[in-house]
């Protein structure tokens, strides 16, 4: 992310529908998460400017994890507590550490996504989780993403195969923000074809993050918590994000070969 931009997720956090539409998504989600301890151990991997963080204490013993030393002061400022500046590809914890780890919005920021999701499946106790939140759809590509240093944005077919292959389980794979997906997509396009014929410079780029009056606000954040309460029972179709719940296999997938078959071919008799 451009640094400039951490003081303007900072603001927005409390506020902005979009913020709090996705603390009330992660609330259904841990809360529907089977085998944890009454008071898990969580890790919010690139933990940003610690509003989720403070949402995740309110379950169990969470601690946040960031690169940028802004967004730590700002996780800092507004009271989070058990920040830890570090990388979640050289994290300064033990493995085993968690029953959940939380990568929101943080592996399509990086060229190699799968080291990061190794690196999170050792941080995680055989049989804890993960829980993932990525953009979805190349299609829906914004200068949001430029500013966002994002590298790519997912199908879900392609997150489950870089989960699996970091040695996960899916247990479930859903897009979500489902109900604003038409809007979005007429408006990015309209977007798109604007950039190729009227390209701006990076400088003069700007965030999908606005400030609205209280009651559109509010509308949409209503308006998506009823999509919420649809996640709970069914999957959705298509969105403007993916949501991924995984798990650590309790015992490590290993490699089975064939037992071999003594051979058919009889030795002649008085022949040794």
């Amino acid at each position: 992310m451009e640094q400039r931009y951490y003081e303007t997720y900072y603001q927005h956090e409390t506020r902005h529908w979009w913020f709090r539409w996705r603390f009330a998504l992660i609330h259904d989600v841990i809360s529907q998460i089977g085998g944890m301890p009454a008071r898990p151990r969580m890790l919010d991997a690139g933990c940003g400017t610690g509003q989720m963080l403070k949402h995740l204490q309110q379950h169990g013993d969470a601690v946040g994890l960031d690169l940028s030393p802004e967004a730590i002061a700002f996780a800092a400022s507004r009271d989070a507590k058990n920040l830890v500046l570090g990388s979640v590809t050289k994290p300064p914890f033990s493995p085993g550490s968690f029953d959940i780890a939380l990568a929101l919005d943080v592996i399509e920021h990086v060229d190699d996504d799968r080291t990061i999701l190794k690196g999170l499946l050792e941080l995680i106790k055989p049989g804890g989780a993960l829980i993932l939140t990525v953009p979805a759809y190349e299609s829906l590509w914004s200068d949001h993403d430029k500013i966002n240093h994002h590298r790519r944005r997912y199908r879900t077919e392609q997150l489950q195969s870089a989960v699996e292959s970091a040695g996960f389980d899916v247990e479930r794979m859903t897009d979500c923000n489902t109900i604003l997906f038409p809007v979005v997509y007429v408006t990015r396009r309209a977007q798109s074809l604007k950039r190729r014929f009227f390209p701006k410079p990076d400088s003069e780029i700007s965030s999908d993050l606005h400030s609205y009056p209280g009651v559109i606000n509010s509308a949409l954040y209503r308006l998506m918590l009823f999509e919420n309460r649809l996640l709970r029972r069914w999957d959705m179709p298509a969105g403007v994000s993916i949501l991924a719940v995984a798990r650590r296999p309790l015992v490590p997938a290993v490699e089975i070969h064939p037992i071999p078959q003594p051979s058919t071919v009889q030795t002649p008799i008085g022949v040794a």
